[in-house]
């Protein structure tokens, strides 16, 4: 039964030597399993393995349940997630003389986790942050910026003329069009810039430890220059331009929902006064 199991099934005594191992153990090493009963788990593992086992070895030998997950190499795959399980064995007046141990790969499950994550965090047609994800980006922002008293800028970002490309091009072209436009925008930004799309022709742009306003009068100068010339086979019969609303922390919102209302109101101010521009939230345009 345990050499039909697919994980590493073994029992290790008190001494920490084993007394069972299963099949996976020959599988993976090319050794009989002979070869490991009555030896030290340190002639498997190595010293610097059984270094890092070392604390659950010790918590489960004074009769702890100890599951606890690792990164490990199998002979034929690098890096695998695994579930580490080590079962006190007790005698009947309750003295630990051993435990078992389980090693399950659970490397599948946890990159299916990652894909459902990410899926649940970002935009599928251009694979930015989406809402919920800016959201939380956005507060853990807020927080630093508030620890260290620093400013921190959102701009929100609407595509002007981009019903046209829907209506004349269809929509193909248009999430095309998108995906040029999200491209194109992130090759403006620096590393540790957050740019979402919040929906339709949204998006929205955090900057983080502001070092002032020309710093964000340049971005946006570089994101409306990005857009009005971009070059893509469905801009051929229409152009698109974009309006900018810019929202500061801590001067004009104290938390995620009135940075991004007010950036959103400082959005509609510039398409109000001709679009392809940016203003400032009560202020104007920049």
């Amino acid at each position: 039964m345990l050499d039909s199991v697919p994980d590493y099934v073994s029992y290790v005594d008190a001494d920490i030597t084993y007394q069972v191992c299963n099949r996976k153990y020959e599988i993976e090493t090319g050794r009989t399993r002979e070869a490991f009963l009555g030896k030290h788990v340190v002639e498997f593992m190595g010293e610097q393995g059984f270094a890092k086992v070392q604390q659950h070895v010790e918590r489960v030998l004074k009769g702890e349940l100890v599951t606890y997950e690792d990164r490990i190499d199998y002979r034929y795959l690098a890096q695998q997630d695994v579930q580490v399980q080590y079962a006190p064995h007790r005698t009947k007046e309750g003295a630990v003389i051993g435990f078992s141990v389980y090693v399950r790969n659970i490397t599948a499950q946890r990159r299916a986790e990652e894909m459902l994550r990410r899926q649940a965090q970002h935009d599928p047609l251009t694979d930015l942050p989406n809402r919920i994800l800016f959201n939380e980006r956005l507060g853990q922002a807020i927080g630093r910026a508030n620890r260290i008293r620093s400013q921190l800028a959102v701009l929100f970002i609407d595509l002007d003329g981009f019903k046209q490309v829907n209506d004349v091009l269809g929509h193909e072209s248009g999430d095309q069009v998108l995906r040029d436009v999200a491209r194109n925008l992130s090759q403006t930004l620096r590393s540790n810039d957050i740019l979402a799309r919040i929906g339709g022709d949204e998006f929205v742009l955090l900057v983080e430890d502001l070092q002032g306003l020309e710093q964000v009068k340049i971005l946006a100068d570089k994101m409306i220059e990005s857009i009005t010339h971009l070059r893509t086979p469905a801009l051929q019969k229409v152009r698109i331009n974009a309006s900018i609303g810019i929202a500061l922390y801590p001067d004009h919102g104290s938390d995620t929902r009135m940075l991004l209302v007010r950036a959103d109101e400082a959005m509609y101010q510039a398409k109000r006064h001709g679009k392809g521009c940016y203003f400032l939230y009560g202020e104007g345009v920049l």
